[in-house]
């Protein structure tokens, strides 16, 4: 997975397939891990091949806090200018990032507005919960992590009828959040938020994330022996990445969503381990297949 240090500030991007264009996010913290963003771009590299696009993952992280967020953004943007102007690789903003801080890359890449926008990928976890469930109206659902993507998942769960369930406690105990009295968790705080530990709580039907690989190996394996159905990240968290090359950016999102998700339905192994079958037979037609799945270690 190829890696490339930028020289003009504390900065990395991770392109998970050689000689393909690649999108993804920028992160900012104060000490952004490699091994994450790889696992992110992965991600993102399965999202474009589960829909028949030639594209690979990308995830960019910038080590900066404080005074210095600016500063480093303003480096990061001048010298990817140059590689996004070029169509190689498209990031949007993502935690951390200043608000209008990559403005001039997101013009650069030219695509829909729709573009990295959470409520795009609220469009595509809605649909998901809604296919999973048979419907959202009445639905118990509880929402893990918060932020902007967490919010406008909740808000567009609600506009559809469904009971967001709080559990007490989680404000010093997030994970309680897994044993809620709900009929799906919707997760995606972080990579592997969801471990082995706290499946033995899982109460829910499903696990629809709303962002990447929040489900680790050995709780995927535990969760599909307690017949809980864990959606694939790379479909029902695909709005936003998706969004920006569809000419009518999230407006046909669900419909391709649900779709989606109704042709990988039946399989012995389970819909997300189908969802990589499918994703890997498209790359084996157009490049070589990167070792390891979408799955947090």
């Amino acid at each position: 997975m190829p890696l490339q240090k930028l020289s003009s500030t504390n900065a990395f991007v991770v392109t998970d397939l050689p000689d393909a264009p690649a999108s993804g996010v920028v992160r900012v913290a104060r000490k952004i891990l490699q091994g994450g963003a790889k696992d992110m771009a992965r991600s993102a590299t399965y999202t474009f091949a589960a829909f028949e696009m030639q594209r690979g993952g990308a995830s960019a992280g910038i080590n900066a806090e404080g005074d210095d967020v600016e500063t480093a953004v303003a480096a990061f943007v001048d010298e990817l200018a140059p590689v996004v102007e070029a169509g190689e690789v498209h990031l949007d903003p993502a935690k951390g990032v200043p608000g209008g801080g990559l403005s001039r890359l997101l013009d650069a890449a030219d695509r829909h507005a729709d573009a990295g926008s959470p409520a795009a990928t609220a469009t595509s976890v809605l649909a998901s919960v809604g296919w999973v469930l048979d419907g959202v109206d009445g639905a118990k659902i509880a929402v893990e992590g918060g932020g902007p993507v967490a919010t406008a998942v909740t808000e567009a769960l609600t506009g559809a009828g469904a009971q967001i369930i709080e559990v007490d406690g989680i404000e010093k105990k997030p994970w309680l959040i897994w044993g809620a009295d709900a009929d799906a968790i919707v997760c995606g705080s972080k990579l592997g938020t969801l471990t082995h530990q706290g499946t033995e709580f899982v109460k829910a039907k499903a696990i629809v994330p709303w962002g990447p690989t929040p489900v680790t190996t050995k709780a995927f394996a535990q969760l599909r022996r307690a017949d809980v159905e864990v959606l694939p990240d790379f479909i029902t968290a695909s709005g936003a990445l998706l969004a920006g090359y569809r000419e009518d950016g999230a407006a046909s999102i669900a419909d391709a969503v649900t779709a989606r998700l109704s042709s990988l339905a039946g399989h012995d192994d389970g819909i997300l381990l189908n969802a990589c079958y499918e994703a890997e037979a498209f790359l084996k037609s157009w490049t070589d297949v990167p070792f390891g799945r979408p799955l947090a270690a």
